[in-house]
């Protein structure tokens, strides 16, 4: 299937257009800002904003062994872009049409299909099979007619924002890290599944959750979170790893104790907000001793989640 073919099944805004493109993994504060550049430049070009998102990242089709996990899945990232105010968002699968296209043709194609005034990128972006920046694009005599910008860096803690970076962060469960750059809490969803009810034989039922398996999942350990229940939220103390103290399988497991919290969520959809990491996942000699713990870690989320 071409590109043409692509954008055929998609009704487009007739008129002139100022687009970005990317997969806007997390859509973060460095995201947010291109996002805001990019209504102004459409805004001064009496253009519509469009936002070209790709489902999947294009490394998962350059390096197909490459491990891929996303901070947001696709319809969260639509919906955000939607909330922000682009007036035009259009899902592409990236695959063999976008894949084997250089830079100049792509931005050719989007002349023709889209009616491209310009075109903003995020720092240091590369477009096409040849990986072209913006600099040698702006050469092109066959784009004269489109404007190329790149939008600054973003710098959060010090450090450039990145969908990289906050994965990074995730995985190792610096949660105010990850949250400095997205600019929210990191969270997690799925339904509340049955488990073998280790947690309630020892005082702490717990809901589990299985997200997404392309969606990163925090560090092994014990986290405050906050824990969405149809609009409400509640305080939560969850436990992510592996569980040693009883597990040999090496599986991972997601479960949140809700606190003060009394009632049945066995398929319900439930969403999971990291606070704050309150220490890595330990095998214990006893389960009277994991027991003691549970209680230090409660109430250490407690003191975390009241201030």
């Amino acid at each position: 299937m071409s590109i043409s073919e692509l954008f055929a099944s998609i009704e487009i805004h007739k008129g002139p257009t100022v687009a970005t493109v990317g997969t806007f993994d997390g859509v973060h504060l460095g995201h947010r800002a291109l996002l805001k550049q990019l209504q102004c430049e459409a805004k001064a070009r009496g253009a519509i904003s469009v936002a070209l998102v790709f489902k999947e990242q294009p490394r998962a089709f350059i390096k197909p062994d490459f491990n891929v996990s996303y901070i947001s899945n696709l319809k969260t990232r639509r919906n955000i872009l939607t909330e922000i105010g682009i007036d035009q968002v259009i899902e592409l699968d990236f695959g063999t049409a976008i894949q084997k296209l250089s830079a100049e043709e792509f931005v050719s194609e989007l002349q023709h299909l889209i009616e491209l005034k310009a075109l903003i990128v995020g720092p240091n972006a590369k477009i096409g099979f040849d990986r072209l920046g913006i600099e040698k694009l702006s050469l092109s005599k066959k784009l004269s007619n489109v404007d190329f910008i790149e939008a600054p860096t973003k710098i959060a803690n010090g450090c450039a924002v990145s969908s990289s970076a906050i994965r990074n962060a995730i995985i190792k469960g610096h949660c105010a890290f990850a949250a400095t750059m997205l600019g929210r809490n990191y969270s997690i969803s799925g339904v509340v599944v049955k488990g073998d009810k280790r947690g309630r034989e020892l005082g702490f039922p717990t809901a589990n959750i299985r997200p997404d398996s392309t969606i990163t999942v925090p560090g092994n350990g014990i986290y405050a979170t906050l824990v969405e229940i149809d609009g409400k939220s509640h305080k939560a103390a969850t436990s992510i790893g592996v569980r040693p103290t009883f597990e040999t399988s090496g599986v991972r497991t997601i479960e949140a104790f809700l606190l003060d919290f009394d009632g049945d969520l066995y398929g319900q959809q439930i969403q999971i907000e990291f606070i704050s990491r309150t220490r890595s996942e330990i095998a214990f000699e006893s389960t009277e001793k994991l027991t003691s713990q549970m209680n230090k870690d409660v109430d250490e989320v407690r003191n975390i989640l009241a201030k």
